[in-house]
């Protein structure tokens, strides 16, 4: 692969950034917006992908509450708190396997970047093919994983199974072995914020899951994360579609029931919402700031927090690298380039915003026990907008 690349991050515009980085200056195409908002409800009366106007917001529908509404008080005994189950062996990918591994893959120590603080930029048509194999089979199996998610399944199961699909398609699970992570992809429940490892709690009906499904393939990694709420489904569309197009479940034990699957879906299109936003807002020539003021404002007009402790980040041949993208309101002036890639990760919470790890130096909770979402996709600036990596193979 070729890059070339911007230094110290674009150091010399830190000091006076340019006329482009102000928030007005270039959007980019939005020829297939509409995807943006696909899990809005079916009783919103007007297009919420064309119109940014909060005074024509639809105040409520079948499904969940919409922005500007109050958070519902419902029974929190209806969630119990999420606490470490045991975890089975660690998996290892065979020497004579013939896939590709990440440097780290069999000592768990991270080299040092070859490239140290520089942002890549990536303008080689073979890079730039390797990238999106690797993004659009992290897609693959993440889907495939939420589509595992169901009561009575154990995250350590849907563990396995990403972990023999990416296998068979010939990458390595990027999360096996990182600094030592025990497990193929990160599995975060209710009031885990994210790194939750995969054990053997089976999950129950309306657990809030996240799964991060990252992959190594080609000598790059792909990197992708999206939301579920386990157990909301059923066959017919009666009262709207989440954003895999599964009908929501319309019937339910209690009215407490309810009003926690409605918090939850609210929770999730919120943040689902808050990715589009950042991705609307950014092309060449926008700022880095444009994604954090994005994700905020869409967490404020839903009444909920942005997690500021964890951050997007660049990606290619390393896992992590720079640009780190801040999902909060900041100064971060660094303007975008067509060729920079990178991952766009908002974590929103219902309450505050602060974490704290557990004991396994892992798995990142909320302090007050708020329940947690995160969606994920990696993007690269294009000459004229934005391209969506992680994006279905049918989207």
């Amino acid at each position: 692969m070729r890059h070339s690349y911007l230094p110290f991050l674009l150091s010399s515009r830190l000091r006076s950034p340019p006329s482009s980085c102000n928030t007005q200056a270039i959007r980019p195409l939005r020829t297939t917006s509409s995807r943006f908002y696909s899990s809005l409800p079916k009783t919103s009366s007007h297009d919420t992908a064309t119109t940014k106007d909060s005074s024509v917001e639809p105040s409520s529908s079948l499904a969940f509450d919409d922005k500007h509404s109050p958070r519902p008080n419902w029974n929190p005994s209806l969630r119990h708190s999420v606490v470490p189950y045991p975890i089975t062996s660690k998996k290892y990918v065979a020497r004579g396997s013939g896939i590709l591994k990440p440097p780290y893959a069999d000592s768990g120590i991270l080299p040092a970047n070859p490239h140290g603080d520089a942002i890549l930029i990536h303008d080689d048509p073979d890079d730039l093919d390797a990238m999106r194999t690797a993004a659009k089979l992290a897609r693959r199996i993440l889907d495939h994983a939420c589509a595992l998610a169901k009561p009575g399944v154990t995250t350590d199961e849907i563990d396995t199974a990403v972990h023999e699909a990416l296998l068979e398609a010939g990458a390595y699970p990027s999360p096996l072995n990182y600094v030592g992570f025990p497990k193929s992809l990160c599995s975060s429940i209710n009031e885990v914020i994210c790194h939750g490892i995969p054990d053997t709690r089976p999950l129950v009906r309306g657990d809030i899951v996240s799964f991060d499904v990252s992959c190594f393939i080609g000598g790059v990694h792909g990197d992708n994360c999206a939301t579920i709420l386990v157990g909301d489904e059923q066959e017919i569309d009666e009262i709207g579609v989440d954003w895999r197009g599964v009908p929501y479940k319309s019937t339910f034990d209690s009215v407490d029931e309810e009003v926690m699957f409605r918090a939850g879906r609210r929770l999730i299109h919120a943040t689902r919402e808050s990715l589009y936003e950042a991705i609307d807002r950014i092309g060449p020539g926008a700022c880095l700031t444009e994604v954090g003021a994005a994700i905020e404002d869409v967490a404020d007009a839903y009444g909920y927090s942005t997690v500021a402790k964890y951050r997007g980040h660049g990606i290619g041949e390393v896992f992590h690298c720079a640009p780190f993208v801040k999902h909060y309101r900041n100064q971060d002036k660094l303007e975008l380039v067509p060729g920079m890639i990178f991952t766009i990760e908002p974590m929103l919470v219902e309450r505050s915003g602060d974490c704290y790890e557990w004991e396994d130096q892992w798995t990142v909770q909320t302090v007050d026990g708020g329940m947690s979402a995160q969606f994920e996709h990696t993007i690269l600036i294009t000459d004229n907008g934005v391209e969506i990596l992680t994006v279905a193979e049918d989207e």
